[in-house]
């Protein structure tokens, strides 16, 4: 990669999305513990799908606010939004934690709509993959480092000192991107809210959808599908690690192992280019579905650490190979339109996969869950397979 030929835009993005996610990071995977205290195993299931849900409801309306009020304000207001959940959390409440879960959607609504276009539009043709990959790597090595400092600090301070970490790291974020991008608005916000409350085009926009509903219904059911895996990792796993006795610096140390693969990622896409994105796909599905359904048996933190490690890196490999497909399924000319009904889809998943995880652990106990993973896997395998062979 020359660093060079990247816009400075999206360096300085990375800077500010490293601060924006290194103090959440430390706390953010032990949320369902520091929750359970509070609240029922359920009720932790629905607060965790809330800022999925958040996103689900508002992520076209907010995409087309970037479009009018421009990328840089709603990223600044994304920033200010995601000082406040730590704050809430703090109180420890059932109700802050839940209002909390809510913010937190906010904040990723306003920070990833205005990051991802702003990253892309700075950036020529010719260096796109390497505009991505410098503006995500600020978040990447945040997701990596953030656990394993985090479980120290819990360890030692309790929950409150990561809470405060949050607050600061979220403050320095919104000084660094004051000072180095700046806050520029295209149309005013009233304006620009008012046009996207009274905008018609979301009935053509479902058309559309319905209109090649044949060629997409595969990719659109597969991230459906990925994304209540990838989600229900962030609920069962840590208290499947309580429930063991693991003690918060082995989880800091098995969560920020389990990021790792996500800074690896490309390396698994350029797999699914050689292999074949379905092939590629049925084969890390048929592996990851015994993987699942073997966590249900462990109790131990190595083996589960190990057998965490081992998920997170095949679901890794699964995603660039999903997205390939809805590349190679969906039209040049609507890919733009469509890229949002993909995250409808993928936040619709993400919902779902806590609650599933709460529900059935209130139910049948945190392992059991990791059955119900397995099968969702064993979906992916099936339906895949079966596009494979009508192929």
């Amino acid at each position: 990669m020359e660093l060079q030929r990247v816009p400075s835009i999206a360096k300085y993005l990375s800077v500010v999305f490293l601060f924006a996610w290194i103090g959440r990071s430390t706390v953010w995977n032990f949320l369902p513990i520091f929750f359970e205290n509070h609240m029922s195993v359920f009720w932790v299931g629905v607060a965790t799908s809330l800022p999925p849900l958040v996103t689900l409801m508002f992520d076209i309306p907010v995409g087309n606010l970037v479009q009018h009020a421009g990328e840089k304000v709603v990223i600044f207001l994304g920033l200010l939004v995601a000082i406040f959940p730590p704050l809430l959390y703090y109180v420890a409440v059932p109700a802050t934690l839940v209002f909390g879960k809510a913010v937190e959607g906010v904040a990723k609504l306003f920070l990833w709509n205005g990051g991802w276009s702003l990253s892309l539009k700075s950036s020529s043709d010719e260096v796109e993959s390497e505009t991505v990959s410098v503006f995500l790597l600020g978040k990447n090595l945040a997701m990596i480092l953030g656990p394993i400092v985090g479980g120290f600090l819990i360890a030692a301070n309790g929950f409150g000192l990561t809470f405060g970490l949050w607050v600061f790291t979220s403050l320095v974020a919104l000084l660094v991107y004051f000072t180095y991008v700046g806050v520029e608005r295209e149309d005013s916000l009233s304006y620009s809210f008012e046009e996207v409350v009274n905008r018609n085009t979301y009935v053509e926009e479902f058309s559309d959808l319905k209109q090649h509903w044949s060629s997409l219904k595969l990719p659109f059911s597969l991230i459906f599908l990925y994304s209540i895996i990838f989600s229900f990792y962030w609920m069962a796993v840590p208290l499947l690690l309580e429930k063991v006795s693991g003690d918060f610096q082995v989880m800091g140390l098995v969560f920020g192992a389990a990021a790792l693969p996500k800074a690896f990622q490309f390396l698994l896409g350029d797999l699914a280019d050689r292999v074949g994105k379905q092939k590629t796909l049925i084969g890390l599905s048929l592996v990851l579905t015994p993987v699942l359904v073997l966590m249900n048996f462990l109790s131990q933190v190595l083996f589960i650490g190990i057998f965490f490690f081992v998920a997170r890196s095949i679901s890794s490999g699964m995603s660039p190979a999903i997205h390939a497909i809805f590349d190679s399924a969906c039209p040049n000319e609507l890919e733009g339109e469509f890229v949002g009904f993909n995250q409808f889809f993928k936040h619709s998943g993400m919902a779902l996969g806590p609650i599933m995880a709460g529900t059935i652990a209130s139910l049948y106990g945190i392992n059991a869950s990791f059955l119900a993973a397995g099968f969702i896997s064993f979906l992916i395998f099936l339906l895949t397979g079966y596009s494979l062979y009508e192929s």
